[in-house]
């Protein structure tokens, strides 16, 4: 009222269509703040809007891209934020790029051996054998196939993470 808003006497809640773009304003703001922090839009934006089954589904999307980002996508993003901002200084003597390692075989290989080997145990059970004892013996074979990498993937779970590689100035000193 004292801005020039509102009529003396009038209320924000009885102003609908403001609560309305009101609201939009700050979910698109939200989207495009996580789309900058966490490469996905914000999630639970549909509450603020009018919560819907599809925004639950998207909050579950998201929520499993921004995992999969954190850990296997994201290291970079973090080295890119911490030459920005000063926290690493580039060591001019220093010839090998510190950003640069060497990946193993097992990073490649593995993962798509549990998705060719998983795939293989759901096409086993919906196209199902001549006998049931072949279709087990096929399913009990890719099954414990894609089990066997996921364990070795889930022992050397830290190797897999893209973690950022440089090193922050306070640690340094």
């Amino acid at each position: 009222q004292r801005l020039g808003v509102l009529h003396v006497g009038q209320r924000i809640e009885e102003q609908a269509d403001f609560e309305k773009i009101y609201k939009n304003a700050w979910a698109d703001n939200a989207n495009a703040c996580a789309k900058q922090y966490a490469g996905t839009g914000a999630l639970k934006t549909d509450y603020t809007r009018q919560r819907t089954q599809w925004g639950l589904i998207m909050d579950g999307w998201n929520s499993l891209i921004r995992y999969y980002k954190n850990n296997f996508s994201d290291g970079f993003r973090q080295d890119a934020i911490d030459l920005f901002l000063g926290n690493y200084s580039v060591d001019e003597v220093e010839s090998a790029s510190p950003l640069h390692v060497k990946k193993d075989w097992k990073f490649l290989a593995l993962p798509i051996i549990m998705v060719v080997a998983f795939s293989m145990c759901i096409i086993c059970l919906l196209m199902a054998g001549d006998t049931w004892t072949e279709t087990l013996a096929y399913v009990l074979f890719w099954g414990s196939a894609s089990f066997g990498t996921f364990a070795i993937i889930l022992y050397n779970g830290k190797d897999f993470v893209d973690a950022p590689k440089l090193v922050q100035k306070e640690k340094m000193d």
